[in-house]
């Protein structure tokens, strides 16, 4: 193709993605959600339209074609800088969030707030409050109303944890229990990611850990100045506060994609009545408690560690209380790398939900040994995480894929829809950066599976969101 050709292809995908959009918010008598207006709790239902499938689809290939348009008809020089400091973002959002300007807007609707009411209330300097907020609202995050007066919007209000900035302890208690926002996503940039990024490199290029599979050979140590891994840091006194922010975040990165994806990604219909889910690594048991929720007669356990387990009972009992009080929830205390605590029963499955990415190859066939030596014939191993899909053709990952959408990209996108997918490139470096691990392709996670003694049969990707989390079905080999 030509290069005018590329750009008539990318605008024609744009202009019929869009009209398919409009064309389903219309039929379903929706008007498609402002980036003016704050979020509405819709969003993260299954009645959100961004969760209908023709909508998630067209969303896909808009994105990506948007991305690839940007990428294709902009300066080169200028995406290049601008690209090297978009660190500056995520600094940004670290910054609004520990100054609490989410809470402080919630009530000011349209009109907004001026920056100097805004830093009054952290001590912040107001014109530099006022430089972060621009920035942001430049990358469509808040609005200026007027000169250095700021309002919400849909992306700034998801930094609003909805709760009373008058409570005692706000900032203590920020980040526990159940939030109507994502601000503990917003805060981790600033919190460690930024750290742990900068040193990374240098452990990369460092002949001592650039082949290490240890939690070590990250850039975690050097960039929090500490000598325990993040796990054992998050469970030291010292790491309290970011281990109850770590896990505020995991449970808002549900929001990414509609909170049913674990329900339809296996037909839990199949099971027994009465039959045990064990959500491995389960933090509050966020995934486990929707499954639970569509299927109430199924048994979970809860496994983690006790410092997360005691936030997951209460978690439970102010979600899913009938649960509890049924006996059908237990919370076990529980290191996956050593062979499974006694249970009620043999499971029925093991869910591990974004688990094997904190790890590296060694260490994440060791949890899954543990957990096949503790199978039956008929358990079912489900592994939901990201798919780090190539950026060109994949045999074995279309062959294992039900319903694959490869062949139905249109060119000239990559056949990964690289735009709309790009986060999963992205965490996979966090992870390297944090854990010395990483996402995977569909050759990496069947090469740790079948490491372990299970097989890979298929990868089902979600009906209502083809981007985000499939799930890896899993048999005894």
């Amino acid at each position: 193709m030509s290069g005018n050709a590329d750009l008539q292809a990318l605008g024609d995908i744009i202009a019929s993605s869009i009209g398919q959009i409009i064309s389903t918010c219309n039929a379903e008598g929706k008007d498609f959600p402002r980036l003016d207006d704050p979020i509405q709790p819709s969003e993260f239902s299954p009645d959100g339209i961004r969760n209908h499938p023709q909508v998630s689809d067209a969303i896909g290939l808009l994105v990506t074609a948007a991305f690839q348009l940007i990428q294709t008809v902009r300066s080169p020089p200028v995406t290049l800088l601008t690209q090297v400091g978009r660190g500056a973002l995520s600094a940004c959002l670290g910054i609004v969030e520990r100054a609490d300007v989410a809470e402080i807007l919630r009530d000011a609707g349209p009109q907004g707030k001026h920056v100097n009411e805004i830093a009054a209330h952290s001590g912040i300097d107001s014109r530099k409050l006022a430089r972060v907020l621009r920035c942001l609202a430049s990358n469509h995050y808040f609005i200026e109303v007027s000169p250095d007066v700021f309002a919400h919007n849909l992306l700034s209000s998801l930094i609003d944890s909805g709760k009373d900035l008058s409570e005692p302890n706000f900032h203590e208690n920020k980040h526990v229990g159940v939030q109507r926002g994502m601000p503990a996503v917003a805060s981790l940039g600033t919190a460690f990611a930024m750290k742990c990024l900068t040193e990374w490199p240098e452990m990369l290029f460092d002949p001592k850990t650039t082949h290490s599979d240890e939690p070590s050979g990250s850039g975690w140590r050097r960039g929090m100045r500490t000598d325990k891994d993040m796990w054992d840091y998050h469970a030291s006194p010292e790491g309290r506060y970011d281990a109850i922010r770590f896990n505020s975040a995991m449970a808002n990165s549900s929001k990414l994609h509609p909170p049913q994806a674990a329900v339809k990604g296996f037909d839990w219909g199949s099971l027994p009545k009465g039959a045990l889910v064990i959500d491995v690594g389960a933090g509050r048991g966020h995934v486990s408690l929707e499954i639970a929720r569509a299927f109430p007669d199924l048994q979970i356990a809860i496994e983690d560690r006790s410092v997360t387990i005691a936030d997951a009972k209460e978690y439970w009992t102010d979600c899913l209380p009938s649960h509890v009080k049924a006996g059908k929830v237990h919370f076990v205390e529980c290191d996956f790398f050593k062979p499974q605590p006694k249970l009620p029963k043999t499971p029925d499955v093991f869910l591990l939900r974004q688990i094997i990415h904190d790890w590296s190859d060694r260490f994440s066939v060791e949890i899954l040994t543990h957990l096949r030596a503790a199978a039956g014939p008929n358990t079912k191993l489900l592994i939901i995480d990201c798919i780090v899909e190539y950026a060109c053709a994949s045999q074995t990952q279309d062959a294992l894929t039900v319903d694959s959408d490869a062949q139905k990209v249109p060119k000239p996108l990559l056949p990964n829809l690289a735009g709309a997918n790009i986060l999963a490139y992205q965490y996979d470096i966090l992870l390297g950066s944090i854990l010395n691990a990483g996402e995977r392709t569909v050759d990496g996670f069947k090469n740790v599976i079948e490491a372990a003694g299970w097989k890979l049969v298929e990868v089902r990707k979600n009906p209502a969101s083809k981007l985000w989390w499939p799930t890896m079905v899993c048999e005894p080999a």
